[in-house]
């Protein structure tokens, strides 16, 4: 990490005339001990004319605090450095690379379940939710240097995280300690699904999903097993039908990429929603690397496009790596037509 990194790469960039252009600010963490979780997503779309901000809270079983956001932008993002403000959520920088604040104080849709969203909002049941008001305020630390992906014009770095605070909703105050991964991403972004160019060459069409036939075309995930070790990373559905990636890994003070990352997931009958997940691969050093995951809680969200929408299931889960238990986001990509 460099002076210039830090100048640049923690603020907003240059857009040039892409009308695809996002750029976005994403953190989540898990409590093991509480069942409370986050992720956090707040995305700056010019070409667009907006920016939206998805604030989500998993309360422990099935339960979800749903809330999202929107404002109207410039095309200039840099007139929101130090104003990253999205509706009732709210992102301060304390110091580049080191230290953030999420804030979010407004209403929310508190959800029993939060599976239900992935019907349709006309065919869901009277009292499907709770309208509440949440207050919640997360302290980030970062516990390690960020990792890039890509630097420059079009970028993405990750760094794992240490989340403190305290949440209220319906009357009820919630204290959590958790860990997690943070991400920051600029460049142009089409959600309604093409395989990323990281993905290499051998990418898959974008197929559909169907609940008899779940097909997902990315997988992303990060997770954590205490303050020492984390990891995160994407896959990609390869041509031969494989969801095949890459990513890193820390384990105390060293950092490392993770390879040839491949995952493989069960589904809920008749569901695109994931249950378990088997993750294999190696790190850069020659590790053999293998996981088990089970997830949780689900939080789907929904992209619509012309026809269709893309869901992004977001699955608080366990994994377990050599004995080791750990917590954080399985993330996976569907398009679904109409």
């Amino acid at each position: 990490m460099t002076a210039t990194a830090v100048k640049t790469d923690e603020a907003m960039h240059p857009t040039g005339e892409d009308r695809a252009w996002s750029e976005s600010y994403y953190f989540n963490f898990v409590d093991p001990k509480t069942g409370v979780g986050m992720f956090t997503r707040m995305g700056f779309r010019p070409g667009n004319g907006w920016a939206d901000a998805l604030h989500a809270v998993y309360l422990g079983g099935q339960r979800v605090a749903f809330t999202y956001g929107r404002r109207d932008i410039g095309k200039d993002l840099s007139a929101y450095d130090g104003d990253l403000k999205v509706g009732n959520l709210a992102l301060t920088c304390e110091a580049p690379f080191k230290q953030w604040t999420v804030a979010y104080d407004g209403p929310a849709q508190d959800i029993a379940d939060g599976a239900i969203l992935m019907t349709r909002a006309k065919s869901r049941p009277e009292g499907w939710h709770t309208p509440a008001e949440l207050s919640m305020n997360v302290s980030v630390e970062a516990l390690t240097e960020p990792h890039f992906a890509a630097q420059g014009a079009h970028g993405h770095f990750e760094q794992s995280i240490h989340a403190t605070g305290s949440l209220t909703i319906a009357g009820e105050t919630i204290a959590f300690d958790g860990y997690g991964v943070r991400d920051k991403s600029w460049g142009p972004r089409n959600w309604g699904g093409s395989a990323s160019s990281s993905s290499g060459g051998d990418a898959a069409p974008m197929a559909g999903s169907t609940p008899a036939a779940p097909n997902p075309f990315v997988f992303w995930f990060s997770m954590n097993f205490g303050a020492d070790v984390s990891m995160g990373g994407s896959c990609f559905r390869r041509a031969d039908g494989t969801m095949k990636g890459q990513g890193w890994i820390q384990d105390g003070e060293v950092m490392d990429t993770l390879e040839d990352v491949v995952v493989e997931t069960t589904f809920r009958p008749d569901s695109i929603l994931h249950d378990t997940v088997t993750l294999t691969g190696r790190t850069g050093k020659g590790r053999d690397v293998q996981i088990q995951g089970q997830v949780l809680n689900m939080c789907p969200t929904k992209i619509p496009f012309p026809g269709g929408a893309t869901f992004v299931n977001e699955g608080l889960a366990k994994f377990v790596m050599a004995g080791r238990e750990g917590f954080g986001i399985a993330e996976s990509w569907h398009n679904v037509t109409e």
